[in-house]
């Protein structure tokens, strides 16, 4: 048996394949169903989290500074800010910048700020804050953090903005990994439910193999093999399928999905790691049904 090799495996895997050619396809057609479903939810995944991105880039804590800081004072401050873990950026905006927007904001209505007299806007700094940091109870903490820095008068941030983020990036963490990890167990029983079809339908020649004297490892090399082609092919035809719809949605269904024409099919490297995790997949369940047999 030293003498055959992976090509010897590979010609049986195909042999194996045609010989219960109605029940692979069914077992191909079941695995593209599950893995479109998981293409799905990546591409709602992947633009939902550059939506949450976006979100959480607008995530701003504003730190109101007394009045009478010297400059020396404001880079320093600012030095310490940037520095604050959770913190991505920090922007300093001068009272009559701030008086400035305020009147944009107010395009219509000016005439309720015109006998407003002195600018009575405080300088400040804008913080970017890292979505990680959305959650209430880190963010408070972070705010009570930068409350209490010497300068600081007041610390305002919109609370409910930041709840928002924090609950879509659980939802997508913990949303995603559940449904991947279910979808994951459905291929692996799909693959060894027709790996043990393929394997009882050899059963005397495998049992003649044993009595020569075959490894074990000889024997269970073209199934395992099979297994590994028929989730790669699910797989590869599910996004087959994935990119033509996708790629055929009139533009007026994606600016309504996306809001924008930015709504991306799936990156090249999730296309590889659904293709070669499916294969993987394959091999689990090729595993798990020649073990069970040969036991």
């Amino acid at each position: 048996m030293r003498g055959y090799g992976i090509f010897y495996y590979i010609a049986e895997a195909l042999r194996g394949l045609r010989a219960n050619s109605l029940v692979n396809l069914l077992a191909v057609g079941t695995i593209s169903m599950a893995m479109l479903i998981v293409g799905f939810f990546l591409i709602l995944f992947f633009n939902i989290r550059a939506t949450v991105n976006t979100l959480s880039d607008k995530l701003i804590v504003s730190a109101y500074l007394k009045e009478g800081l010297t400059p020396h004072e404001k880079d320093f401050l600012q030095s310490r800010l940037r520095t604050e873990p959770g913190v991505k950026k920090a922007d300093f905006v001068s009272k009559d910048e701030a008086l400035a927007r305020f009147k944009k904001e107010l395009q219509g209505q000016e005439s309720l700020i015109q006998n407003l007299g002195e600018n009575p806007l405080p300088d400040s700094f804008e913080l970017v804050i890292d979505r990680r940091y959305a959650e209430s109870g880190r963010l408070e903490a972070l705010v009570k953090k930068i409350s209490s820095a010497p300068g600081v008068e007041d610390v305002s941030y919109g609370r409910k903005g930041a709840e928002v983020v924090a609950t879509l990036y659980r939802l997508l963490t913990y949303g995603g990994t559940a449904l991947a990890l279910l979808l994951g167990i459905s291929v692996v029983f799909i693959i060894s439910n027709s790996v043990r079809l393929a394997l009882y339908s050899r059963g005397q020649e495998i049992e003649l193999m044993q009595w020569i004297g075959a490894t074990r490892g000889f024997i269970q090399g073209p199934f395992l093999i099979e297994g590994a082609i028929l989730s790669m092919t699910g797989s590869a035809l599910a996004v087959g399928v994935l990119a033509a719809i996708f790629y055929s949605l009139p533009p007026d269904i994606v600016l309504f999905l996306s809001r924008s024409n930015s709504l991306d099919f799936l990156p090249p490297q999730v296309v590889a790691y659904m293709i070669g995790g499916g294969g993987m997949l394959g091999l689990a369940g090729g595993l798990i049904s020649v073990n069970k047999f040969m036991e």
